[in-house]
């Protein structure tokens, strides 16, 4: 079977892969029954998870939150409420933003003194770097991650080390373009494979991209050639860099180069043991950074993207996380009492303003956006 396919032919597959998976993942979940416009059921503490905010928008669903009662939970409050069924302590919801970007302690945090409310910032520790040492603004840095958790409102907990996706097969989906490194965050990228060692962030244009998934979420990891990789990268490199991509056959050039190569330049899997202690280096990473930097060990982990493998979970209870964050789609997952620690599944903040309350939006109307948007939920490796 050929596995090659041209850049665009694959990014269309992808995307119709990605929707389906999607809608398959939707019809499996049980979602919490207020998303339909039913009450919140007894005891519940919905959770939503931010990523970058911006002011105005941040603060309406404060403002919608304060004017319907509802109490911001800090991260030891919510646990040790979860499971009660009681109805006494009135409206609680817990609100999380994961990757520590700038926009959490530019926009939010003033955000949340304004409302006197509590947030918990789940931080990837790899990207948590001096000013100095950043190539842009994207994130925060320790000094900032301190300064939020001495706020009195804001639980800073971890996302993992380093915030990685990993090829798992050979499976060919496209070739790094400018387009396509403005389209993509800087760890949407997977981790390559070179005779350098492991590389995270942006690969250089030209690169190979291969069918990927989390880190913590894989099984195994494909280890693509870097001869491969080179031969590509230098050919863009030659043939005018970006200005290459302007040219109508730069895909066609790319691929005969590529598939010329393959049958030669070929990658391989990790071995399983290897596997085993990469994934397992990521929470202990994460763990030693942690006290090093923020003076505590971290005991709750957000997963990047979703819930991670059971191997993952048995590390990070080994490492002593306590507690697991997935996204939506996890809720029934999370629901299994066998994992090695308690996890929850949490719902992106645009589904926030259907809350039971005063100004509460319908379902349908956030529906139809969301639908609009399946396509661009998940890296195009994914």
């Amino acid at each position: 079977m050929n596995r090659h396919y041209s850049s665009r032919a694959a990014a269309a597959l992808a995307g119709t892969q990605r929707a389906a998976r999607s809608v398959a993942g939707i019809l499996k979940t049980h979602y919490p029954r207020f998303l339909l416009g039913l009450p919140l059921a007894r005891g519940e503490i919905p959770v939503f998870i931010y990523h970058d905010v911006d002011a105005v928008g941040f603060a309406s669903d404060l403002q919608f939150l304060q004017i319907n009662g509802y109490r911001t939970l800090g991260l030891e409050e919510f646990l040790a409420a979860r499971g009660s069924k009681s109805s006494g302590h009135g409206r609680r919801i817990l609100l999380t933003f994961d990757d520590a970007r700038s926009s959490f302690y530019d926009v939010a945090l003033p955000t949340l003194h304004a409302f006197g409310a509590r947030a918990s910032l789940f931080a990837p520790s790899y990207w948590m770097r001096p000013p100095e040492a950043k190539d842009d603004n994207l994130f925060m840095n320790w000094k900032q991650l301190r300064a939020c958790a001495e706020s009195g409102l804001v639980d800073v907990q971890s996302h993992a080390h380093r915030h990685a996706l990993v090829f798992t097969s050979d499976r060919l989906v496209g070739f790094a373009s400018p387009s396509l490194l403005a389209r993509y965050d800087i760890y949407d990228w997977p981790m390559r494979h070179t005779a350098a060692g492991d590389r995270l962030g942006r690969p250089a244009l030209g690169s190979p991209v291969y069918r990927a998934t989390p880190l913590l979420s894989a099984r195994g990891r494909y280890l693509e050639s870097a001869g491969l990789t080179d031969a590509c990268v230098q050919l863009v490199e030659r043939s005018g860099g970006a200005d290459f991509f302007a040219r109508p056959d730069w895909e066609a050039r790319v691929q005969r180069l590529y598939g010329s190569r393959a049958g030669v330049l070929r990658g391989e899997h990790m071995q399983d043991e290897e596997f085993r202690a990469l994934v397992a280096s990521d929470l202990e990473l994460a763990h030693a950074e942690f006290r090093a930097h923020m003076g505590y060990a971290p005991t709750s982990l957000a997963y990047p993207w979703m819930l991670g493998s059971r191997l993952s979970l048995e590390v990070a209870r080994r490492c002593g996380f306590q507690s697991a964050f997935g996204v939506a789609l996890d809720y029934r997952r999370a629901r299994d009492q066998r994992l090695p620690i308690p996890a929850f599944g949490r719902l992106k903040a645009d589904w926030l303003p259907l809350l039971p309350g005063q100004g509460r939006a319908s379902f349908i109307s956030i529906a139809a956006r969301k639908i609009g948007e399946f396509a661009k939920l998940q890296h195009l490796a994914h």
